[in-house]
Parts: structure tokens; C-alpha cells; sequence
């Protein structure tokens, strides 16, 4: 027997400890009552692990809005690290993963009942570029008119480059020969995938923004740093098990596993943002009124006309 510890990133452990500590981060926004990050803004109301069993071919966790029946929800697919590059063959499975939500589920996918995300930790670079990709993709009703935008003196050689490597990659997944029908399918895929890049781990910028988050939102209840670790452990349960959780049951196994009473609203801290009360204060200051609507501040109004 080899009584030596080995690292996770070289017995192939790294990633799916990546996709737990990213599933705790998503259980702590359910747990809150925040929003859906990415593509959806709508308060999260449940959340699935491992979901293929479900027909989401982006399966490594499904977050879905408020209401969880009738509300849209995103499909993820969770990567440590992710080259995108035409002839990286992880990226070809990404995208062969997508082609098959986009030709499956493309009656939700169209009327923007379901979206695809695609969360990574790196390279920082491709994702930014994939991200812009996508981002133009949305703003196009088809490829022709996205291949106009990526022209030489339009955009930069860069997400022109970026786009001709999905575009390489998603012929590679659907065995395309045709470059205008490779470009359709691609705009397909780009136009539904929204991307995240996450910093993950103990001095992770996004571990430490959620640790704060909790710390604000459950302030004297918990330790923050202990619910997290919690977290973490429930995803590991729950992640082989397709399991799917909501809020109320979060807070019940948070409670009689480890005693930890974590109640919604004004007394317990977290906020559920459908019943956010709106506030509008009006001063006077200077010549005109002063409106106070949330975070934003209009000095001298003058309503009184030319």
C-alpha cells in the first residue's frame, strides 16, 4: 500500500474539488436569496448538481430563477481550466455538449426559458476574448451578419481569432465540412453560452467575495468561513447524487446537522430580493429639489420648465 499523500491535481481530484467549492458558492447565493450571476437576473430558487439525469447536457450544476417551476434557468458547465482552442479536445467536448442543448432544447433555448454558461478558472485571456464572442453573437439575428462585425477593420484579429477557434471546435463536435454551416451552428451555441471566470480557493476572489457576503448576511449567527467549509461539504454529498436542493431545505439540513439557524429576512440577515421595499426620499438642496431613488442621486432638479 502507498502510504503517501498524493496532490489532487495529479490523481485528476483538482477539478471536481473546482466544481464543489464552485457549487458552495451557488448554494451561499441561494442561501442568501441573491441573483442568478450570470445570464439570468432573477433570485435563485433552486439548484442542481450533476444533472444529466434531468436531459441538461450542461450538467455539472443547473441554477434555476425564481419561480423554480415556471422561472428560466442556465445549465453549467464547470471547468478549472479551459483552452479555447479549435483543436483542444476538452474544448470539443464543451461544444459538442452544447450543440446538443441548442439542437435538443431549442424551443426553451429560443424563447430564453434556458441558457447555457460555461464557468472556468483560466486562462483568464481566452475567457475574457470567449466571453466578447459571445457577447457580439447576442447582438446579431444570424451569422452572416456576425461575420460582417468580425471584419478586419471592425473588430480586433484577436476576437477574430478567438471566434474562427469555436467555430474550428464546434465543426470538429458536429463533423461539419461546410464553413457556413459550421459559422450557423456556431452562432447558435455562442448566441445561448454565457461565460463566468471564477477565482476559486482560500485566497480566490470570488471564495473571498462570498465569505464576505455571508459574514454580512448571517452576521453574529455563524462564522462565515465555517458555513462555506459546510457548504463545500453538502455539494460533495450532493453532487453524486444528482441532488437538487432549494433555499428552505438548505437552511433545514444547515440546522440539524450542525445546529446552525439560519432564518430569512430582516431578523436572520439574508435578504430575499422579491420582497426588496424601494425607497425614494425627497431633500431640498440648493435652487431645486434633491431626489434619492436607492443609489443614485440627482442634484438640483428643476422641474419648472424653459
Amino acid at each position: 500500500m502507498n502510504d503517501r499523500l498524493s496532490s489532487p491535481k495529479a490523481t485528476g481530484g483538482a477539478g471536481t474539488i473546482f466544481e464543489y467549492q464552485f457549487a458552495a458558492i451557488m448554494f451561499s447565493r441561494l442561501l442568501r436569496g441573491a441573483h442568478v450571476p450570470i445570464a439570468i437576473q432573477l433570485p435563485l430558487d433552486r439548484i442542481g448538481l450533476q444533472q444529466q439525469v434531468t436531459g441538461h447536457p450542461f450538467d455539472d450544476l443547473v441554477a434555476h430563477a425564481f419561480p423554480a417551476h415556471t422561472g428560466p434557468r442556465i445549465q453549467i458547465q464547470v471547468k478549472q481550466k479551459i483552452h479555447i482552442r479549435g483543436k483542444d479536445q476538452d474544448f470539443i467536448k464543451v461544444m459538442a455538449a452544447a450543440l446538443r442543448a441548442v439542437r435538443e432544447q431549442e424551443a426553451e433555448i429560443a424563447d430564453g426559458a434556458l441558457r447555457l454558461g460555461l464557468v472556468a478558472g483560466g486562462p483568464m485571456n481566452d475567457l475574457a476574448e470567449l466571453r466578447e464572442v459571445t457577447e457580439m453573437a447576442r447582438t446579431m439575428p444570424d451569422h452572416q451578419s456576425l461575420h460582417a462585425l468580425l471584419g478586419e477593420h471592425v473588430t480586433s484579429s484577436r476576437i477574430r481569432d478567438r471566434h474562427a477557434h469555436v467555430v474550428a471546435a464546434v465543426a470538429s463536435a458536429a463533423a461539419v465540412q461546410g464553413e457556413d454551416e459550421a459559422a450557423a451552428l456556431t452562432h447558435r451555441v455562442l448566441g445561448a453560452l454565457h461565460v463566468w471566470q471564477v477565482d476559486l480557493g482560500p485566497d480566490g476572489r470570488d471564495t473571498r467575495s462570498e465569505m464576505d457576503q455571508l459574514e454580512v448576511a448571517f452576521s453574529g449567527k455563524v462564522s462565515a468561513v465555517a458555513l462555506f467549509a459546510h457548504l463545500c461539504d453538502l455539494a460533495q454529498e450532493y453532487g453524486p447524487r444528482a441532488g437538487q436542493i432549494d433555499a428552505p431545505s438548505l437552511r433545514r439540513v444547515l440546522r440539524s446537522r450542525f445546529g446552525l439557524q439560519l432564518d430569512q429576512g430582516p431578523a436572520g440577515g439574508a435578504l430575499d430580493e422579491n420582497k426588496k421595499v424601494l425607497k425614494i426620499s425627497v431633500t431640498t438642496k440648493g435652487s431645486g429639489p434633491t431626489w434619492v431613488a436607492e443609489t443614485q442621486t440627482f442634484h438640483n432638479l428643476d422641474f419648472r420648465g424653459a
